[in-house]
């Protein structure tokens, strides 16, 4: 019995890599060592960290994404359960399927309703930007809510103060450039023009009931892989016969 070779339990995967940029690494055996380019998943329990310039995004299952900016650390506890020990990161839980996502950091655990947020660890205090949905703050005694459109800042000795960020900020622009991109080759423009407006945290809308038809109608061929959202949009419409206009918090599809 003592010689018998028992199997080892299978490695519980919590996520795929989908992109990295910089210098990225994981720990492994208590040192910190670069993410193997050929690294494509990654299991319950891994830490991970982005260098000075260093960025990642991770698929989470059902939709769900992680992003990872410059300087970060986390660590995998389990399934739908990471903590962020240092640095921010962007949830976007477009599925909003079972309880949500939850993030633990050292002032309180930042728990998803459906939503894309971001939340930041810096110099002891927590900061979490809600852009879509609605998100709920756990503290010892108490509980926050941020609905879309608010920053909730919370210091070191516990206070609480709120205020508004626009959906389309030039502060979300970090995570909407590890946006992972769908594959648009062979797909209609209407597929590529809502996942544009959701990533920019933009309104859909046609110019015309005709422009909504016309573009279901072209076909997209190339690949918008590692290009921003509005970067794809630009190079994906340059030759069709349609375009598009940025209007506040909406983006409106025309007929060139």
């Amino acid at each position: 019995l003592l010689l018998q070779r028992w199997p080892m339990a299978p490695e519980l995967q919590m996520a795929g890599i989908a992109r990295t940029i910089g210098a990225v690494e994981r720990e492994v055996d208590g040192r910190w060592r670069p993410l193997a380019v050929s690294a494509k998943t990654l299991s319950v329990g891994t830490k991970l960290r982005t260098l000075p310039g260093g960025g990642a995004a991770l698929s989470l299952g059902d939709g769900a994404s992680l992003r990872l900016a410059s300087a970060t650390e986390v660590q995998l506890d389990r399934p739908r359960e990471l903590t962020l020990r240092s640095g921010t990161v962007y949830l976007d839980n477009r599925a909003s399927l079972g309880t949500g996502y939850r993030v633990g950091t050292p002032l309180g655990t930042v728990r998803d309703v459906g939503t894309q947020f971001e939340v930041r660890v810096a110099d002891g205090s927590l900061r979490v930007r809600v852009r879509e949905g609605q998100v709920e703050i756990d503290r010892p005694g108490a509980r926050l809510t941020g609905a879309a459109g608010e920053q909730l800042e919370i210091d070191v000795l516990g206070g609480v103060t709120r205020s508004a960020i626009a959906t389309t900020d030039p502060e979300w622009q970090w995570a909407e450039a590890m946006a992972q991109a769908p594959e648009i080759d062979g797909r209609p423009a209407t597929e590529l023009f809502a996942w544009v407006a959701r990533e920019t945290g933009r309104r859909l809308r046609y110019a015309s009931p005709e422009v909504e038809q016309r573009a279901a109608t072209v076909i997209l061929h190339g690949n918008i892989r590692h290009l921003a959202p509005l970067a794809a949009l630009d190079a994906m419409l340059a030759t069709t016969d349609l375009e598009y206009a940025l209007l506040g918090d909406t983006m409106e599809i025309r007929a060139r």
